[in-house]
């Protein structure tokens, strides 16, 4: 089970305990009630039963929508978009806080899509620590062209991908993962648009001589921390984070 240790509390008045999965936080859910909810997949091949509780404690969304006056109040199942083995990796993560090493990028891209698209904030954050921490290969043009389609600009994850071409790219990477030419599928030039923010940033390090990497410093970088005080009473809790600059 994922466990981390943290420093004193800080105080705070303000709750962000759902911004980060801890063992405490999913006992005291799971032991408020023992009602269960099926979460089906969008293929309707896996079928899960999640604790409403923890459900909603991680994920506004849910709350709103099964304990306000929405029709999801009274069922006893939810369809969610992810496929089977996305909703498995949701259900390990709700219930031990752990995800896999990513070696299949469109996996993970997929489940941040899915919790960009609740509002799971501690889902996200534990992500993109994964993400950070691989350093084996970058993702492939299929699994960028997903996250750039299904995520908002502002998205920590598009920033991390553009980041790591910036950084990591070099033109023997599309040997083995050609760029697509086929753009039946990216009308806008999605994919393109990409490529050409890649170019710009590579020109700009170079007329700088700028070294090191962007996308590898500091767990926080891509954490969507609201706040100095926020990250304080997250993140900041456990021992040796450093502070995201922007914060400080």
């Amino acid at each position: 089970m994922a466990t981390q240790a943290r420093k004193n509390d800080t105080g705070s008045s303000t709750d962000w305990s759902s911004h980060m999965w801890s063992p405490g936080e999913v006992y005291a859910a799971v032991t408020k009630s023992p009602e269960t909810i099926k979460l089906v997949s969008k293929k309707g091949k896996t079928t899960v039963s999640v604790h409403k509780e923890l459900l909603c404690f991680f994920s506004p969304y849910y709350k709103a929508a099964l304990k306000g006056n929405f029709i999801e109040a009274t069922t006893d199942s939810l369809q969610v978009d992810l496929t089977n083995k996305g909703l498995k990796m949701f259900v390990r993560w709700i219930y031990t806080g752990e995800v896999a090493s990513p070696r299949c990028f469109a996996h993970y891209f997929n489940l941040y899509i899915f919790a960009d698209l609740v509002n799971i904030v501690a889902l996200r954050r534990t992500i993109m620590t994964r993400l950070q921490g691989y350093s084996e290969d970058i993702p492939e043009y299929s699994a960028v062209k997903l996250a750039l389609m299904n995520l908002p600009e502002s998205s920590p994850l598009r920033a991390w991908i553009l980041d790591v071409y910036i950084s990591h790219w070099e033109p023997a990477h599309d040997d083995c993962n050609p760029y697509p030419t086929d753009t039946a599928s990216d009308p806008d030039n999605t994919l393109a648009a990409f490529m050409y923010q890649v170019a710009r940033g590579l020109a700009v390090r170079e007329s700088v001589n700028a070294a090191g990497c962007l996308c590898c410093d500091g767990d926080c970088g891509y954490h969507e921390h609201e706040s100095m005080a926020e990250w304080e009473a997250t993140c900041g809790q456990i021992e040796d984070m450093e502070m995201p600059e922007d914060l400080e």
